[in-house]
Formats: C-alpha cells, structure tokens, sequence
C-alpha cells in the first residue's frame, strides 16, 4: 500500500485508487446509470398520476323504478335515420398505433360508397383535423396508452385531448376518474371495445356512472353482458356500433357496426342531442361470420339496409316494426339480461311491459343479415328521464391516502440519502 500523505487537504494514495476504480467500472457501468435515471424520470411522473388520483365512494346503485315509462323513439320521424361510425382509425406515428394502411382520402371514398352520412376518425390521442370544413365534422379521438388491458374511451366532442392515463393496471376509482376528466373535455365518453383485454370488467359497470354512451358492437368483442349489467343497477346507457377500422383497405374490416342516428340534418348539435335522448341504435352485419364479402357486396348490402320505422308504446305495449316485409326475430331482453319474450317471422312484434320490468331493450334479427339493437324502455319517478350519479370524491380518505403516500416516500428519499452517505464516508475512510 503506498505510504498515504496529505497535499493540499487531498490524500494521494486514495485519488490514485478512486481512479483506478473509475477505470474499472468501464462504459457499461455510466450507461448503465444514465438509463436507471432515465428509467427514474419516465417514472415520477406516471406515480404522479397514479397518486394523485382522488378516493372516490359510490352510492348504492338503484334499479330503474317508477310509474312512468321513457320510451327513447316515441317521437322519432322514420324519414330521418342516418348511418353514423365514429371509430376509424388514421395513419399515424408512421403506422405504430395500428393505422396501417388507412389514409384519410381513402377513409373518405370507403365509407362514401358505402352511403354513410358521417363516418369520424377517432385516432390515438389525437384529435384528426380531416373534414374540420364540412357541416357534419365531429372532433373525436381514442383516449389511452394502455397496452394490456386497454381501457380506452372513445371521446365524441372533444374540445382537446387530455394526455395523463394510467399505462398499467386500472381500478374502478381509476376508471371512474378518468371518465370525470375526459367529461369535462368532450360531449360523451364512451368505454370503447369494453369486454376486449377486459379493459372494462362486467362488475365495474354496477358502479361507474357519468357516461351515456356504451360501445356495444365492435369486432373485437360485443359487450351485451356489460351493457345489461349498467341498465340493470339503473344506469340510462345507449348502444352504439363501431367498426374500429384499422386497416381500411381490407373489406372485412369495414361495414361490421354502425349506429343508426333520427336526426334532421347533420348539424353535430342536433346529433348530440339525438345520442343524449337515445333516439339511436346499434347496427350489426352478420356477413363476415359466415363468408367473406368484396368490397362491392358490402356496399349492395349497406345501401339496401332496412330502418326501424316503429317503437312504438301504446299504454304498456311496446310495438317494434321495420322497412323490412318481415322480421326473422325479435327478442324483448330486461333486467340482467333475461328474454322477456320472442317472436319469429312476424311483421309487428309488440310485448306488454308488466309493473316489475325496470326496463325492456329489444334486439331484431331482420332477416339473418343485420342485427339492430333498440335502446331500453326505461321507468322513472317523472315523466323526464332521470339519472344516477354514483361517485363521490371521499376527502377523508383522499387526504389520509395522500398524508401515507407523502411519508412513505419522504422515507424512502432519507433512507437512500442515509445509504449514499455511508457509502460515501466507508469509501473515504478505505
């Protein structure tokens, strides 16, 4: 060991081995500290937002009860049905988020054959600016990061994109807060694909609230199980249809949903209020499950596609007709999903609503090729519908939450400190 003596403060011999040490520790060593502090700075801010979310408590949902039925197309005019698709997806980030192929002139000319009056894109993220011009444009975007689950949402009427999400895992608090925060920021959040990567779980619609619309049909999974289970617990939800186009040169991607809107013109005010009031419904083609179609079927087959022309309440008697000759079945589905009653090859379906049906929806396969689903008949206390807020933020909770979150961390920062320090005091006394 080299006799050890002092210049200017500095021991010789312990710079000469801190050098040797650094030598040592080599290139992977640094790099490997650079990118643990890369990885530290990419993750504050997602434990910020994970952290920072607020308690929320929920209410004891309550079935749809009351004297009064609401009957969504009671006043609906046959003549005004127009065909609506408001999940498509662009080319974006050179094709990673999954908009492969899907050019915005090709979109246009795709769903222009096939006679849709609106057709939006809803890319990640980002609000597409495509047709800002044209009297019908809705601004729209796909909210979420999420690569497992995929709780994403479908924001219609976005004013801006909120950019925080939760990348991982999602609790119901979570899921709750985040439909709050989109809501103040678009006309309507709604849970898109919900029973795909179950990003949305079939229980968490007993609770979450503050949304109106559902998307029912998607290609990658139909959730009839989570929307019977929101109207079950008295959530006034509506259906509709989407395609989630992703690639539209492919003719089995496109004409798969779409959602029927009774609106007179395409103002996007008059389309707001339509979803709102529910006069609309989800449209599903049965053709990509049992033979592929061109592009030129799919178009014949839209354009050729029957309306409702009647749902009717009578009293207590709910009548359902179509533009088609007759319909192949109609089932009348209420509380948690039972069929209430089926009809077959009839021209007029009609079912009487007894006192404890909390709702009826109806489901009528026209003629073997397209589906559409009615949205429910709902009870009230009051001629108006009503709805149920569930969600409350608990401040009590939140800020003893917060208080142990504070502590455990300033715990952690002096317990590193600490160990830095003696580090530090065992290498200057070696």
């Amino acid at each position: 060991m080299p006799f050890p003596f002092r210049f200017h403060g500095i021991s010789v011999s312990f710079a000469v081995r801190m050098n040797k040490e650094k030598k040592k520790r080599g290139f992977w060593y640094y790099f490997g500290r650079v990118m643990a502090g890369i990885g530290i700075a990419l993750l504050l801010p997602i434990l910020y937002i994970y952290l920072s979310v607020p308690t929320y408590s929920f209410k004891e949902p309550r079935p749809f009860d009351g004297e009064y039925l609401y009957n969504p197309y009671q006043d609906m005019n046959p003549d005004l049905w127009k065909k609506y698709h408001f999940h498509c997806h662009s080319r974006k980030f050179f094709g990673l988020t999954n908009g492969r192929k899907s050019k915005e002139t090709t979109i246009d000319s795709v769903y222009q054959a096939l006679g849709y009056d609106h057709y939006g894109i809803s890319d990640y993220m980002s609000i597409n600016p495509h047709n800002a011009d044209r009297e019908d444009y809705i601004p729209a975007y796909e909210h979420g990061y999420g690569l497992f689950h995929k709780t994403h949402q479908i924001c219609i009427g976005a004013e801006s994109v909120y950019r925080p999400d939760f990348l991982f895992m999602q609790n119901l608090n979570m899921k709750q807060h985040m439909i709050n925060k989109l809501g103040e920021r678009c006309r309507f959040v709604m849970p898109a694909h919900a029973s795909f990567t179950t990003g949305y779980k079939v229980n968490d619609m007993v609770l979450l609230s503050n949304y109106r619309l559902l998307e029912v049909l998607n290609p990658y999974g139909n959730a009839f199980e989570h929307w019977d289970k929101a109207l079950s617990n008295g959530h006034r939800v509506y259906a509709l249809g989407d395609d989630d186009t992703h690639n539209i040169n492919k003719a089995s991607e496109v004409c798969q949903n779409l959602t029927m809107i009774n609106t007179p013109d395409l103002d996007p005010e008059h389309v707001y209020k339509a979803l709102d009031n529910g006069l609309c419904y989800a449209v599903e083609f049965d053709n990509w499950y049992h033979f592929p179609m061109t592009l030129a079927e799919k178009v014949g087959q839209a354009q050729a596609l029957p309306h409702l022309t009647c749902a009717q309440l009578v009293g207590d008697t709910l009548f359902v007709e179509t533009s088609s000759p007759t319909m192949k079945m109609v089932e009348f589905i209420g509380q948690d999903g039972k069929v209430l009653k089926t009809e077959e090859d009839v021209e007029t379906a009609w079912y009487v609503i007894q006192p404890e049906d909390h709702y009826v929806r109806t489901h009528i396969n026209v003629n073997g090729l397209q589906h559409f689903y009615l949205n429910p008949v709902t009870r009230h206390t009051t001629p108006e519908p009503a709805d149920q807020r569930l969600d409350f933020v608990n401040w009590a909770q939140t800020y003893l939450y917060w208080f142990v979150y504070i502590v455990a961390i300033a715990a952690m920062i002096w317990y590193l400190i600490k160990m830095a320090k003696a580090k530090m005091e065992e290498q200057s006394e070696d």
